[in-house]
């Protein structure tokens, strides 16, 4: 069986708050991906422009993406940011909010629900929602590479008659 939640726990006003993560379907998913691709397409043509890349292995938010890059630096969360639309940005975060929960003691509550607040105290709270998305993000697309990167063979399909 598939595990579909995860609970994690981030401080918000030093306090650690419990959070429950729900993978999102595989279309979300593969949207996700399709936006982190592409930063990653628009990041090494920018250095192969610049004519200072090397390859080298790097390690992105748990996702090993074997692939060109400059001597000591990564594109960074900084850099998928600001490679976002706003309407892709808006788009990416509420997707994750939406599959997130605040763990209350009354029960699990939804952080967003469509563009609607679920949980208003996170409404202005950009460092926090940022650090959900990101696990969101991270969780979401956990394995995806594998441990041979982007590059490495899938299993075999199989169909039954």
């Amino acid at each position: 069986m598939r595990t579909i939640t995860k609970d994690i726990q981030i401080l918000i006003d030093g306090n650690p708050q419990g959070f429950r993560l729900t993978k999102p379907d595989a279309f979300s998913g593969v949207e996700i991906l399709r936006l982190l691709l592409r930063l990653q397409d628009q990041w090494d043509e920018d250095e192969r422009n610049k004519g200072t890349v090397t390859a080298v292995p790097r390690t992105w938010n748990e996702v090993t993406v074997p692939d060109v890059t400059p001597p000591g630096r990564s594109p960074t969360v900084l850099d998928l940011i600001t490679s976002l639309s706003s309407d892709e940005l808006r788009s990416v975060m509420t997707s994750c909010l939406n599959h997130t929960e605040v763990l209350l003691p009354a029960g699990p509550n939804p952080v967003m629900t469509g563009s609607e607040w679920g949980y208003p105290e996170l409404k202005h709270d950009t460092v926090s929602c940022m650090k959900l998305v990101l696990e969101e993000i991270a969780w979401t697309l956990e394995g995806f590479f594998g441990g041979g990167g982007r590059n490495a063979p899938s299993a075999d399909a199989t169909t039954s008659p």
